[in-house]
């Protein structure tokens, strides 16, 4: 039990003794109160007073008469209808300290889920396209997911799901073979083929914005692909592995580790097989050549599920995967992390299962677009900003920022240095804001090192970890020794974080991470340009100091590996 919990723990025993019985107090009852100088926990009494038919106010103030302290509470006072309680800082101090050198990397993980399967599927971009600065908003928002659910004991199965086929492949492969030769398209660089499928997908979709005939070619395209024919079958099959190829490299630089692999190709059949089930139980219908499902009794209009000409749609294969996660998995739940411009699809989507006697629970967690400073990307018009362009561009301004700073170090440390500042920054500025607001990517501000940024986090650590080797000796914790306001606040909110851990495993908030990292950060900072800690003259009074030090570093390296960022000693 961390050390808040066992605090609280005694909150509760003191109040059910003081109430008496006939009134039962639970931990959702409390409440963290808005200023810390009244105290740590706070108790309201309007329920209780409501039952009693008091005013609250004066049944605030006898139970604050009648609670003593006690291991973790050392004071106890009345603010209009809340009981207030401060704890002893000098036993949280030490037991926290304590908890964090002993607990390390898992300090704040829980047990909340054990027992439980999740399912994550994220990591969702298209072959034949370019992955570019927007798609990493969904794997690392993703991935975070499946961090933090792990943390909190959840068995968690992390799925990516590639689409492989579809209307865009029939576009690209069409677009191949209309603008190059076959010679030309064996020539292609291999470290350039990905990036030539995506220019020829933005040229083959403006080109058939301006050419009708060329709508029916790509629909013939696609029926042939998906009755396997050759040689697009061939073509397909080699190109899809040029993106693959890309996807996995982009993934294990950005600390992104599916479990298991989808592809759209594998379930297509099922799904049109599932399709027919569908119609044959009355689930579905025919409407103008295609198959629907009508869903006006809850809102949802019409769900289409297969074209009129036979050909599958995304709704074809994700009706048919719900049922092969679930029968490989048996997940308790399945959270599907897609953009908020999805919404109405996926309430159809889950509707439309449900009548499919599917009862387990589905979540599908939004998140909003990221712009370019120039507008909306999109690889339709060819507005869009390669993934390896940005982490290039990212990662040489780097280069000469830290080769500057330490002249004595090999290029190969610099530029490995460099990557993950680069990689962090990116990362940090997709997950630390809520996901359903839009990003605007900005390359100088995702770079800084002060102020909400990547940098300025892995700067706070790299910090930690030189004062740790400049002060030359063990850290102790001595609680009585730190008396300072502000070793007071950071002990609070190391205390705090495995609440914080817990409550983002139940509403996938990650943003509150990063913020809870920042203000970490940020406070340090004012502890260290205040305090000296490293003194010279006091040994006991530095080593307890450093051993504040460790735990603040550690929990802030805590934070960053859920939201998959890879940390540095020196910077």
């Amino acid at each position: 039990m961390y050390t808040k919990d066992s605090a609280i723990q005694e909150v509760i025993t003191a109040l059910k003794k003081a109430i008496g019985k006939g009134f039962e107090v639970t931990v959702d009852m409390l409440e963290t109160p808005p200023d810390s100088k009244l105290g740590d926990i706070a108790f309201p009494v309007f329920e209780l007073a409501k039952g009693k038919e008091r005013n609250p106010t004066e049944i605030a103030t006898e139970l604050a008469a009648k609670i003593g302290p006690g291991k973790y509470i050392t004071k106890i006072s009345s603010a209009g209808p809340y009981v207030n309680f401060t704890f002893a800082l000098t036993v949280v101090t030490e037991e926290v300290i304590k908890q964090v050198a002993k607990m390390k990397k898992t300090y704040g993980n829980s047990k909340t889920g054990e027992g439980k399967n999740v399912l994550v599927e994220y990591a969702q971009p298209n072959t034949h396209k370019e992955f570019h600065i927007g798609h990493v908003r969904n794997a690392v928002l993703g991935q975070a997911v499946v961090n933090v659910m792990e943390a909190n004991g959840y068995k968690v199965i992390a799925a990516s799901y590639i689409g492989d086929v579809g209307a865009h492949v029939a576009k690209a492969l069409w677009g191949l073979k209309k603008f190059m030769s076959d010679e030309e398209i064996k020539d292609i660089p291999k470290n350039e083929r990905a990036k030539k499928l995506g220019e020829i997908y933005t040229k083959a979709t403006q080109f058939v914005d301006e050419h009708e005939k060329a709508k029916l070619e790509i629909a013939e395209v696609q029926q042939k692909l998906e009755a396997g024919e050759e040689p697009w079958h061939k073509l397909w099959k080699e190109t899809r592995e040029w993106s693959l190829r890309e996807f996995k490299s982009i993934f294990e630089e950005l600390n992104v580790a599916p479990d298991v692999w989808y592809f759209e190709s594998e379930v297509e059949k099922k799904g049109k097989v599932l399709v027919k089930k569908m119609l044959t139980k009355g689930i579905a219908k025919k409407s103008e050549g295609a198959t629907v499902v009508d869903l006006a009794d809850e809102d949802l209009g019409i769900f289409l599920i297969l074209k009129s000409d036979g050909s599958s749609l995304y709704a074809t294969k994700d009706l048919a995967l719900a049922f092969e996660k679930d029968r490989k998995f048996d997940p308790d739940r399945q959270i599907f992390v897609v953009d908020v411009r999805q919404s109405l699809y996926f309430q159809q989507l889950f509707a439309t299962l449900r009548k499919l006697e599917y009862t387990k629970k589905l979540t599908h967690l939004a998140y909003d677009m990221v712009n370019l400073p120039e507008g909306a990307i999109s690889s339709r018009s060819g507005n869009i900003v390669r993934y390896e362009d940005v982490r290039d561009a990212m990662v040489l301004k780097l280069v000469e920022e830290t080769q500057k700073r330490h002249e004595d170090w090999k290029e190969k440390e610099v530029t490995e240095v460099a990557k993950t500042i680069a990689l962090g920054s990116m990362i940090f500025m997709m997950l630390r804001q809520d996901p359903k607001s839009i990003i605007t990517f900005d390359m100088e501000e995702a770079l800084s090192f002060e102020g909400f940024t990547g940098p300025y986090l892995l700067y706070t650590i790299a910090r930690i970890e030189s004062i740790k080797k400049k002060a030359g000796m063990k850290s102790k914790v001595e609680a009585k020794l730190l008396t300072n306001r502000l070793e007071h606040e950071l002990i609070r909110r190391l205390a705090n974080y495995p609440d914080l851990v817990q409550d983002v495993g139940a509403h996938f908030q990650v943003s509150s991470i990063a913020q809870w990292a920042f203000d970490t950060a940020k406070l340090f900072a004012e502890y260290y340009h205040e305090i000296q800690i490293i003194d010279e003259k006091n040994q006991e009074l530095t080593q307890a100091r450093l051993a504040l030090a460790e735990s603040v570093g550690q929990v802030l390296k805590n934070s960053m590996h859920l939201l998959g960022i890879d940390v540095l000693e020196e910077m």
